[in-house]
């Protein structure tokens, strides 16, 4: 028996968009989970700690089970639009989400 194939005149999302979203995810439920000294859900965005933790790419690549690599490059993509990376010795960092006036 053959198996059926589906066909659609939606054309498929490169791999690249669905790792962002994923990256874009792992790195909220981290950053907010990291940060102590305030609760990004409760707090405003404009009272958000000066120094927040930031979540490092490799974590993040953990977290995903994605390679390093992919995660850096999603993160490059996502720096200035959804998050804000910091960059330290070729290693990268979610300082923060860009918020849109709610929490992360």
């Amino acid at each position: 028996m053959q198996a059926a194939t589906r066909s659609s005149s939606v054309p498929e999302m490169p791999d690249s968009f669905a790792d962002d979203d994923i990256v874009y995810q792992s790195s909220l439920q981290l950053w907010a989970a990291a940060q102590t000294d305030f609760d990004p859900y409760e707090v405003p965005p404009d009272e958000w700690d000066s120094a927040p933790v930031p979540i490092r790419d490799v974590d993040i690549a953990t977290d995903t089970g994605l390679e390093i690599d992919a995660v850096r490059e999603c993160l490059g993509r996502l720096d200035g639009t959804r998050l804000v990376v910091g960059r330290d010795a070729g290693t990268l960092a979610v300082v923060a989400p860009i918020s849109e006036g709610g929490p992360p």
